[in-house]
């Protein structure tokens, strides 16, 4: 008799338990997710302030050979571009894979080269030497971080 009254009660003690534990981890794995887009939205966010950085940067290049622009103010743009260049470069070093690091890394000093030592072409016209210096770079960088993001 015993076992009649007592085998129901282990049952609905199981199923409350399985239905708990099935229910927490469902919680854990929907938290997980939310943290996972979280932190793909950081690195998108970081990823993004770098290509500014860049972009500004292949101004102040084009700015200096194309337009001719060498005095203080040009300097002191070009010293705040390229700070704000490796600083969002080392955002990516912290956050982002080693492999899109890298691809960050070789665009940056390909930006800093061009900004100090020119395109090396002295051919008009300059912008396009500029932006041509710098192309493969950034195409391994856009080409790495759009396979990272899928």
């Amino acid at each position: 008799m015993a076992w009649t009254t007592l085998a129901p009660l282990i049952g609905v003690v199981l199923g409350g338990l399985v239905s708990w534990l099935a229910q927490h981890s469902a919680e854990r794995v929907s938290e997980r997710a939310e943290v996972r887009e979280a932190r793909r939205k950081e690195r998108l966010t970081h990823l993004i302030a770098f290509l500014s950085a860049a972009q500004e940067a292949e101004r102040v290049a084009v700015d200096r050979y194309q337009h001719k622009l060498a005095d203080e103010q040009w300097q002191a743009r070009a010293k705040q571009t390229l700070d704000r260049v490796w600083v969002t470069q080392k955002t990516i070093h912290m956050l982002c894979a080693p492999e899109i690091n890298e691809a960050a890394r070789r665009f940056a000093f390909d930006i800093q080269d061009v900004i100090r030592e020119g395109p090396g072409d002295p051919g008009e016209p300059q912008d396009e030497k500029v932006w041509a210096y710098i192309r493969a770079s950034r195409r391994e960088f856009l080409d790495v971080v759009r396979d990272y993001l899928r």
